[in-house]
């Protein structure tokens, strides 16, 4: 396809992707402009599911697997349910690249037949539907990644942490859309368009894995895995109200995927799981990082660090915890993102755990050296595939084609690489720096994972921050989200521009804060997250779940 005009590549990715549809599932014609903005509670009620299935879907990977190992559910019917839910949800939100349906359901009936032979699941997996982001790959279908130059290309070879995830019981059924190149924090691209929220569909599910976020909001997947470069994940998850964890370098496989820009490692790309279950994501965890599997004998970058229990130590006690807020030294955060801040941060200190306020002095410089370096390193990387295709660049992309035309020297790569390590040095001294007398340095950092929301379709375009998120890949920390509440039109009020203009921190930061309507936003998720130092997942997922606890007791929702 080599040459072909990005138009003609699309209309026969769509072709192929609307005939695997159809030939398993025909959905009912759907107008989004006479359906609610919360397009997943309509789809529940639609009829369109039977209550069997209505029972799995709304079950988390968790209650999956133990029903099938107990033979309550088939991993056929599971499957049957997620495949048809999928198909649902694309009519919806166009999340859907590559379907799956005949592997699945053929995978599952052998997983049934492996069970009743033997009495026993093949794995902690057993069963379980897994979605995947576009650029993991499961030979021979494409892996596009948004982009026209993959959409038709078949792949030869599986991704590594999808041949684990399939010893361990897992069944693919589907791939979701990613924005172009992986490169946007909302998902467009010339091959597939746009993918929509499901939670409120005048706003975008974020990217890059945005697909993903959409079909999981949707209840179309128990578990799905996405990448994570500068928020990939958190953010998606974040603007779908989901639990989203991005790992630091080294814990999970990333060998044999589709990059956004090939060779790249001054930005360490890492995938992790997403889902609307927090114990969904401590069995994906501890399923792949055990013994049993030992992922680094399989990848030679993944650490030999098997998932860790009970790391808070002794179980139970006050934490320490640091906050960032109301802004980042750049962008203040919309007002419902404020409200979720200041609640969160009542209900801790409430509980007994101790708030530690923490300065993103640092943020700015690492921000800039972040963005930076995506368009530095990516800029031929990126504009090489499109121009061959005559693929339009989006606006939030327009850096890339600039960079294209100045590619970095060995001398000033070198000088790249100097200050990011004085910066994490730096980054790492102040959060050490947060011990008081014999009391030790916080035990993690809440802040928003973006100053939204969630924003409104294309309206990430005119304001590409990700100042928020791509903190923590700058310092290969981890970090995973965790939802909160939604939207309140009464109580979440905008902010006077009058007064706000000259408390603005940048142009982007009034450009933000002007967006926000009250009405418009009404519905919308809102999530934040807790960020750890590098290596403490297990920590971090302890940490979360403490505090979704507190926010239960005390009522926020």
């Amino acid at each position: 396809m080599a040459g072909a005009d990005y138009r003609e590549i699309s209309a026969i990715a769509r072709k192929r992707r609307a005939a695997n549809i159809s030939a398993y599932y025909q959905v009912p014609d759907i107008d989004l402009n006479t359906l609610p903005n919360n397009l997943t509670e309509y789809a529940l009620k639609s009829g369109y599911y039977d209550p069997r299935e209505l029972e799995i879907l709304e079950s988390d990977a968790t209650k999956i697997v133990r029903n099938i190992a107990d033979q309550q559910w088939t991993s056929l019917e599971v499957a049957k349910a997620f495949c048809k839910a999928s198909a649902y949800a694309q009519a919806f939100t166009n999340c859907l690249t590559e379907t799956l349906y005949q592997e699945a359901l053929e995978r599952a009936q052998s997983l049934d037949e492996h069970l009743a032979r033997t009495g026993k699941p093949v794995g902690p997996l057993h069963g379980l539907p897994i979605s995947l982001k576009d650029n993991f790959i499961v030979a021979p279908h494409p892996a596009s990644i948004g982009l026209a130059a993959y959409a038709n290309e078949p792949t030869t070879k599986d991704t590594v942490i999808v041949t684990i995830l399939r010893d361990l019981g897992a069944v693919f059924y589907t791939k979701t859309t990613t924005p172009t190149a992986m490169m946007m924090a909302e998902t467009v691209n010339n091959v597939w368009g746009e993918t929509i929220n499901p939670l409120h569909k005048a706003l975008t599910p974020g990217g890059s894995s945005g697909g993903e976020g959409a079909l999981l909001a949707f209840h179309a997947s128990p578990i799905g895995i996405g990448t994570d470069i500068g928020g990939s994940v958190r953010i998606p998850a974040a603007w779908c109200h989901l639990y989203g964890l991005k790992p630091s370098f080294g814990r999970f496989p990333v060998a044999g995927s589709k990059p956004s820009i090939p060779g790249q490692e001054f930005i360490l790309a890492v995938n992790g799981p997403m889902s609307r279950s927090l114990s969904s994501l401590k069995l994906y965890c501890s399923s792949i990082l055990s013994d049993q599997v030992s992922p680094w004998l399989l990848e030679h970058k993944s650490l030999p660090i098997p998932w860790r229990h009970n790391i808070v130590q002794p179980p139970n006690r006050p934490l320490r915890i640091g906050f960032i807020g109301p802004h980042d030294n750049l962008v203040h955060v919309q007002p419902p993102v404020l409200r979720a801040l200041t609640q969160t941060q009542s209900a801790l200190s409430t509980s007994g755990h101790e708030i530690v306020p923490f300065a993103p002095t640092l943020h700015p410089i690492i921000i800039k050296n972040l963005i930076a370096s995506f368009y530095d390193l990516g800029g031929t990387a990126i504009t090489s595939l499109l121009e061959p295709h005559n693929e339009p660049v989006f606006p939030s992309m327009q850096g890339y084609t600039m960079a294209a035309k100045a590619e970095l020297t060995v001398s000033q790569m070198r000088a790249k690489v100097i200050q990011r390590n004085k910066l994490q040095q730096a980054y790492l001294d102040a959060w050490n720096a947060t011990a008081d007398g014999n009391k030790p340095p916080m035990d993690a950092i809440i802040m928003a994972a973006s100053p939204w929301a969630a924003p409104r379709l294309g309206g990430w375009q005119a304001t590409p921050y990700v100042g928020y998120t791509g903190v923590a890949n700058f310092l290969d920390f981890c970090a995973c989200t965790f939802p909160v509440t939604f939207v309140d039109k009464e109580v979440d009020r905008a902010v006077d521009m009058r007064e706000f203009e000259g408390r603005a921190l940048s142009e982007m930061d009034g450009k933000i804060q002007a967006d926000y309507d009250a009405e418009f936003y009404h519905g919308a998720p809102v999530s934040l997250q807790v960020m750890g130092k590098r290596l403490e997942e297990e920590k971090v997922l302890e940490i979360v779940e403490v505090v979704v606890s507190v926010l239960k007791e005390q009522g926020v929702r």
